[in-house]
């Protein structure tokens, strides 16, 4: 991960101009690339949604450009207990049916991660229009050796959003996934249990919950995620505090 933090800065997007540029990353890749949403239904070339306001976004930028490289959102439930986080509204068919459905728990202790998207210029190489890692001509590069820290974008996305979560002790995390991704993340120590059937969600994903406790615990167990936590977490933590974010 340290060549990551040479190239990459992590930013939490609290300002009209960083929202903007979470909104044109999602744009491009669930919009124009994946058409996952209507180009119709995102006006100016932003893509949002209702949820985006009870949310906190995170945004990676590309130090030498100034482009941004990536994003994904910690949707929090809060104390109102009208908002139904996207899984149980989209993908509640495919929910176990036990004392882990969202709606059950405390309200102030449950959030969802959603909204992970790279942009292509990121996730492609010069001439090689269908790889799904590398880098893009149009993105002016300080060194060759940059290109080996594209593909930690999607893995160093998904720790910064755990480190938020941590922060601000959200007892919940909700996630719905690719099942190689969570094999990954499992892989490298990451305790997701599956909590549900696999579904034609945007492709095929499958619900994952994951507590605090065992975040906590990972984190000590495993040397190699402590180690790239003590990278990503002082990032984050600036950024909180400067969003003023509430961290116990």
């Amino acid at each position: 991960m340290e060549p990551f933090q040479q190239y990459f800065v992590v930013a939490i997007a609290d300002t009209p101009e960083l929202m903007r540029k979470v909104q044109q990353v999602r744009y491009e890749v669930f919009c124009k690339e994946f058409q996952f949403e209507r180009e119709e239904d995102c006006p100016g070339g932003l893509e949002h949604d209702d949820y985006d306001e009870h949310a906190t976004h995170c945004l990676i930028l590309h130090r030498h450009s100034g482009l941004a490289a990536g994003c994904v959102r910690l949707i929090h439930s809060g104390d109102d207990d009208k908002i139904i986080l996207p899984i149980e509204r989209y993908c509640a068919a495919s929910l176990r049916d036990d004392n882990m459905y969202p709606s059950r728990l405390r309200h102030d202790g449950v959030c969802e991660i959603s909204r992970l998207a790279v942009s292509s210029h990121f996730r492609r190489r010069h001439g090689e229009h269908d790889s799904p890692v590398g880098a893009s001509a149009a993105i002016p590069l300080s060194n060759g050796d940059e290109y080996r820290a594209f593909p930690l974008l999607s893995f160093a996305l998904f720790m910064s959003v755990l480190s938020l979560a941590v922060m601000t002790r959200c007892r919940h995390s909700f996630s719905m996934m690719e099942p190689w991704l969570a094999r990954h993340l499992q892989i490298m120590g990451f305790s997701f249990e599956q909590i549900g059937a696999v579904t034609d969600y945007h492709g095929a994903r499958a619900p994952f919950h994951y507590t605090l406790e065992q975040a906590i615990a990972d984190k000590e167990r495993r040397p190699l995620l402590r180690e790239l936590f003590s990278l990503i977490d002082p990032m984050v933590e600036i950024e909180a505090r400067r969003a003023r974010l509430v961290l116990h």
